[in-house]
């Protein structure tokens, strides 16, 4: 769309009617942008006042007004010889056809639904202008008589008001739909980034910040749908309660962010060992959980020596002073006699107490160090 207008050959005076001073003074600055020149009246009596003592261009009003309304003013100034040539435009809130009915019966020659587009507003001022010495069609009482809601109008404007105030109708409705599909696509555009926040939203209530795996909350909402899963399709899962041995030590002796750097070590390891399917969280602290389905009777001997192998390999590197050790406590679930998840953990975490327990004893008492057993609900150390 051309959005030029076309200069002004000579100044134009607009008389402006509106009881609202904010919309004046708005309506007042974009005219006299345009080099127009403005006056302002309070009211349709102000108006008719002002119009004893000069003649504008063109008139401005808005409809709803106290002690005359747009439409009775305009009514006034056609009914008027000394004013009844000079164009109005009117103001409205309203956007019902019972309007264009209002405005043909009163001689406007065209009306804009607010708020207004200031460029549409324009274009309707150049219209009228460039138009305003049309010479008119003098129809005296001839007219059509048409029925609209239910009432009957009789319309004896001339064809060019006619036409005018189908063009403005047209304009309005064209700019009116725009105006929604602008407005659709801003939506659409709002609904997205809602719908995206709300993911990233929902993934942070669920992730560690630190590790990247899940925190406590998200362990639990998808450890007990998994649980429930598991139970429907009697499936064998193991739940391991894990922790980083010795991060006093690290934080004591190389500083805390070193101990941070054991942690997230500890949550890589993890992720190499156990499937993309397994839930790997960070519970809080130095301590870990995994939640496994043992897809066969030996799945937690082949993952422990996995885990084994990795944990050797990190250690191996020599870019870190610290070596990395894990201490882990089993639990099973038996879709016979299920447990929630709350009781696996429990026990999970009473056996990785007990294997660190017995681990001490060990080491104050080498004499009577042997080797843990390897079977059901067992806490195993790897380091």
């Amino acid at each position: 769309m051309d959005r030029t207008l076309l200069p002004l050959t000579e100044p134009m005076d607009i008389l402006i009617v509106e009881d609202s001073p904010t919309q004046a003074a708005r309506l007042k600055y974009i005219l006299e942008k345009e080099q127009f020149s403005v006056t302002w009246a309070r009211h349709g009596q102000e108006a008719l006042a002002l119009l004893e003592h000069f003649q504008p261009d063109l008139i401005i009003s808005d409809i709803i007004m106290p002690h005359l309304n747009g439409f009775e003013l305009c009514q006034r100034l056609k009914s008027d010889p000394r004013w009844q040539k000079i164009p109005v435009i009117l103001l409205t809130s309203l956007s019902s056809m019972e309007d264009v009915m209002h405005g043909l019966k009163c001689g406007a020659e065209n009306f804009i639904t607010k708020p207004y587009n200031d460029y549409l507003l324009l274009r309707r001022i150049e219209y009228i202008l460039l138009n305003k010495n049309a010479k008119r069609v003098n129809q005296g009482e001839h007219g059509i008589e048409i029925i609209f809601g239910g009432k009957k109008h009789f319309i004896n404007s001339d064809p060019g008001q006619i036409l005018s105030l189908l063009i403005s109708t047209f304009e309005s409705a064209v700019a009116k739909n725009q105006e929604l599909e602008a407005a659709n696509r801003e939506l659409s555009k709002a609904k997205a980034l809602l719908e995206k926040q709300a993911e990233e939203l929902q993934a942070l209530s669920l992730q560690d910040a630190m590790t990247g795996l899940y925190n406590r909350r998200g362990f639990m909402t998808l450890g007990e749908h998994q649980l429930k899963v598991a139970a429907r399709n009697l499936t064998q899962l193991s739940l391991m309660f894990i922790d980083l041995d010795d991060l006093k030590h690290i934080n004591d002796t190389f500083g805390h962010a070193m101990g941070d750097r054991a942690i997230i070590a500890a949550a890589q390891v993890l992720q190499t060992t156990y499937r993309q399917s397994d839930i790997i969280a960070r519970l809080g602290g130095d301590e870990f959980a995994v939640l496994h389905i043992c897809a066969s009777t030996n799945c937690c001997d082949i993952l422990q020596d996995r885990l084994e192998k990795n944990l050797a390999d990190f250690n191996a590197l020599p870019d870190h002073p610290f070596t990395l050790s894990l201490s882990i406590g089993y639990a099973y679930f038996d879709p016979d006699q299920p447990l929630t998840l709350t009781e696996l953990l429990i026990q999970a975490d009473a056996n990785r107490y007990e294997q660190k327990r017995t681990r001490k004893g060990q080491q104050e008492n080498p004499m009577g160090r042997g080797t843990p057993p390897l079977g059901e609900m067992t806490a195993l150390r790897l380091v």
